[in-house]
């Protein structure tokens, strides 16, 4: 524990992982991307890894051949902690920072690191990529990235999925972002958020956001999350074109709320629906909507509970506008034949299906060509 690292510390000895690289780095050899993954990183050898990176950004900013000019910093599945996010903070805060991603998944970062790293960058104007997922970052932490969120004009993707901000992180992070402009990603997935989280979440996504993808998956958000998510993208003009919910428990409810919202959006592009228990009736609201709607071109159902009615009914939906891909349900044979359509992920075997809905694919898809030659 602590006192191994202590120890470790005095002797000045650091991971020969680290030290690698660090030579690396100095001889002008490590490129623009530092990767160190599945190692023990002690906050000495973070400081380490961070000297030999400021001294290329020293060299450059004086004129000289710059050692290695490192730009993204990968440090996924290292054990890094509070300690050592503050010494990456600490760096980050410099002036010479030249750092434009900065990934840290699948560490040990708590509140208290978060915090550190969300003050650092402030100011901070040129990193835009923050990978947070797979730590420990609670209600305290996401208030701190809040706030980073409200005073920096760089970040474009944030990701703090598999965290445990659960409702009040939620809101405490959402509270920030009406004041954002820049970001464009947001990963929110296995958090523990539930419909309360996302009627704060609805709140803040005004029609000035500038968010583009917005990844809930793996949240217990249920037929009244999705209700919620899918008035708040209804009522106001967002610019939202990626919207991932997969297994987020949303039902046959869920999906039929989202079929709603469909008939008014106009600016998903792309919707991720996978194991959500949704069944044919979910299926046929979902094919409804495809019909009324001409901007939606990904919908992804597999892993649900689609029989061959409901996989029937996305595909005749979707003939003049190839649109679902996967719909794989109990009857794989069903989804197979959906091969009549190049999106639909089949491999062109024409069996399983009923006559009246191939008929009404081919009417359709014929009228569609013949739409494009006019």
């Amino acid at each position: 524990g602590e006192r191994e690292q202590e120890e470790q510390g005095a002797k000045g000895e650091v991971n020969k992982v680290v030290a690698e690289v660090v030579k690396r780095v100095d001889a002008g050899t490590a490129g623009s991307v530092v990767y160190v993954a599945k190692e023990k990183l002690t906050r000495r050898d973070v400081t380490a890894v961070m000297q030999a990176v400021k001294r290329g950004w020293g060299t450059l900013s004086q004129g000289a051949a710059p050692a290695s000019m490192v730009t993204k910093l990968f440090l996924g599945h290292d054990h890094i902690d509070d300690a050592a996010a503050g010494v990456l903070a600490a760096f980050i805060k410099q002036d010479l920072c030249a750092l434009t991603e900065l990934r840290l998944h699948d560490n040990k970062i708590g509140d208290t690191g978060a915090a550190s790293l969300g003050s650092a960058l402030h100011s901070n104007k040129k990193l835009s990529v923050l990978v947070l997922g797979g730590n420990n970052i609670g209600k305290l932490g996401a208030a701190s990235l809040g706030l980073m969120l409200r005073f920096n004009g760089a970040v474009t993707d944030l990701d703090v999925s598999g965290n445990v901000l659960g409702d009040g992180g939620m809101g405490l992070l959402c509270d920030c972002l009406p004041a954002n402009r820049t970001l464009r990603n947001l990963h929110l997935a296995r958090n523990n958020i539930s419909a309360e989280g996302l009627r704060k979440l609805g709140d803040a996504l005004t029609g000035g956001s500038g968010l583009l993808r917005l990844n809930l998956g793996g949240n217990p958000l249920g037929g009244e999350g999705a209700k919620v998510l899918a008035e708040a993208l209804q009522r106001r003009p967002m610019k939202i074109s990626h919207l991932h919910l997969g297994a987020a428990a949303v039902g046959d409810k869920g999906a039929t709320s989202i079929a709603h919202m469909l008939l008014l959006n106009r600016s998903l592009t792309a919707l991720y629906l996978q194991g959500n228990g949704v069944s044919d009736a979910g299926a046929a609201a979902l094919a409804e909507a495809l019909e009324a709607n001409s901007t939606l071109a990904e919908l992804h159902v597999d892993g649900n509970m689609l029989k061959k009615k409901g996989v029937g009914l996305l595909a005749a939906a979707s003939a003049s506008n190839p649109v679902v891909r996967r719909p794989l349900g109990e009857e794989m044979a069903v989804a197979v034949a959906m091969g009549c359509h190049e999106r639909l992920g089949g491999e062109g075997v024409m069996w399983g299906i009923s006559t009246a809905i191939l008929q009404r694919i081919v009417a359709l898809s014929a009228q569609e060509t013949s739409r494009k030659l006019r």
